[in-house]
């Protein structure tokens, strides 16, 4: 098989910190190479350095036989075949289909006009490549997330130099805000692109996903690459010891205090698509909701915090809460809050830092005469973001610093705080990776042991079935059944999302 890039023994510290330690990595033309690692463990690191955007120590980058100068230079990327999507997609959802393509590179005319008839046959091509046919003036916002992230494949791989064959595509976390149902319509364009001589790099915390799709699994640990193996050699079992370095077979907690005491009663709960929806959570209970992609059981958070339209009444900690007249504001003050999927859109401020972030919330207790108190802020942040188990190195940073798994610990530790009533999440998990995912299973836990109401939509039966005691199956935005006991087990929860009988 043909190299299409060789890393070798690359380095790249910031500080103190060894990002990289001496990691090398062989990827081949017509393959999918899975990357996976826990959170901090250098795969961004990497990625960035490919992208030229960090200075690597030492080490050397090889693309298709010729060694690049480093740091790498985007339009050395570029030159060499290196195309890169970022896992928020980076798309301008006002723009056109065809204006976020050709915005990366485009031809002129002599009088420097752009050629669209010349830029819309050559989308065409490209994304018919991929299995997709849209109308290039179709707003990106338009578009289903599957189609938007072929979209994205398509923009960058349009600023790459060379014909098929010999290119490496990064994909980082493409599957993150994707549906279930739509995760196999982008592996099929993927395995085509590589069908043709290319190469992916396809970096997930989604265990199953990487099993599925790629050919060879390589594994970071603390910066340094601890195995690359065939994926026919590795099972699930296998991979997460090696990405946390120990076994976790008793790592989900399975100590559920439930009690007969009723923490939270929902009533007649309607929205967009729900339908009037009525149901409890015990305390010390986590309650999972799902069903398929435009059943209405992800529209139950975002209605239940006030950030979406909807109607109904919730019964929590003596009070009643009217769900129709309902705001962000008005719901965080009846102790409701929601960490959203969208993380990075809905559930940080990415350019300000980790303790602006944290302290938002509540920032009137840090104010003294109208001063803010800084130095007590700070410690606040910075004990309570350890307690989560934040690697952070500083809470002046800027959250955008922090890893994907590290944002969704600090979003939960800013919200769990407050001991709120009830806690609403969408996607809990969502880009965690596996001992990550565990240590915010146990907060859940013991926010709910203290008695909050715990409500948790996702499309993962996996998650569902380690995180949850009982799960809502939602249809059409009615409830379909429940599951409770030993049938809350990943193959049981498929089922159901799939019968056409009422549990």
């Amino acid at each position: 098989m043909t190299v299409v890039l060789q890393v070798s023994d690359l380095t790249v510290r910031f500080g103190p910190t060894t990002a990289l330690d001496g990691v090398s990595l062989t990827l081949h033309g017509g393959e999918v190479h899975g990357l996976l690692g826990h959170n901090g463990s250098g795969k961004s690191t990497l990625i960035k350095t490919l992208a030229g955007v960090n200075t690597p120590e030492s080490g050397t980058v090889t693309s298709n036989g010729a060694e690049l100068a480093l740091p790498v230079s985007p339009t050395a990327a570029r030159a060499s075949g290196l195309a890169f999507v970022h896992q928020g997609l980076g798309l301008a959802q006002d723009l056109s289909v065809l204006e976020n393509i050709a915005v990366v590179a485009f031809d002129t005319g002599r009088i420097g006009q752009i050629r669209w008839a010349h830029e819309a046959r050559k989308a065409r091509e490209e994304l018919a490549r991929f299995g997709v046919s849209v109308r290039l003036d179709t707003p990106v916002r338009e578009l289903p997330p599957v189609e938007q992230a072929i979209v994205a494949i398509v923009r960058a791989l349009a600023s790459v130099e060379g014909p098929p064959g010999g290119r490496l595509l990064v994909l980082d976390e493409p599957t993150v805000y994707l549906p279930r149902d739509q995760v196999q319509r982008l592996f099929d364009a993927v395995r085509g692109f590589v069908a043709g001589g290319d190469a992916v790099l396809f970096v997930s915390h989604r265990i199953d996903e990487v099993l599925t799709l790629t050919d060879t699994i390589s594994v970071l640990r603390g910066g340094r690459l601890v195995a690359t193996e065939p994926t026919g050699a590795l099972d699930e079992r296998r991979i997460v010891a090696l990405i946390v370095g120990r076994e976790l077979a008793a790592a989900a907690p399975d100590t559920h205090h439930v009690t007969g005491e009723v923490a939270a009663t929902f009533d007649d709960i309607g929205g967009a698509v729900l339908r009037g929806i009525s149901f409890t959570v015990a305390r010390g209970e986590i309650l999972g909701v799902t069903g398929l992609a435009g059943s209405g059981f992800d529209e139950l958070p975002y209605v239940l915090a006030g950030a979406r339209p909807g109607s109904g009444t919730v019964a929590l900690g003596g009070r009643r809460v009217d769900v129709a007249g309902l705001d962000p504001r008005a719901a965080i003050a009846a102790g409701i809050v929601l960490i959203p999927a969208d993380r990075a859109r809905l559930g940080v401020i990415g350019e300000v830092s980790i303790r602006e972030n944290v302290a938002l919330p509540r920032m009137q207790r840090f104010f003294r005469g109208g001063l803010l108190r800084e130095g007590a802020e700070r410690a606040w942040v910075r004990e309570l973001v350890d307690g989560f188990g934040v690697l952070h190195g500083g809470v002046d940073r800027e959250m955008n610093t922090l890893s994907g798994g590290n944002q969704q610990k600090t979003v939960l530790a800013k919200w769990l705080a407050g001991d709120p009533d009830l806690i609403l999440l969408h996607e809990p998990t969502q880009g965690v990776d596996v001992g990550g995912r565990f240590d915010i299973y146990r907060q859940l836990r013991d926010a709910a042991d203290r008695g909050a109401a715990v409500v948790a939509a996702g499309e993962s039966p996996e998650e569902l079935a380690e995180l949850c005691d009982r799960v809502l199956i939602v249809k059409d935005g009615a409830l379909f059944g429940e599951l409770r006991g030993a049938r809350v087990e990943k193959h049981a929860i498929v089922d159901a999302t799939l019968s056409e009988t009422p549990l």
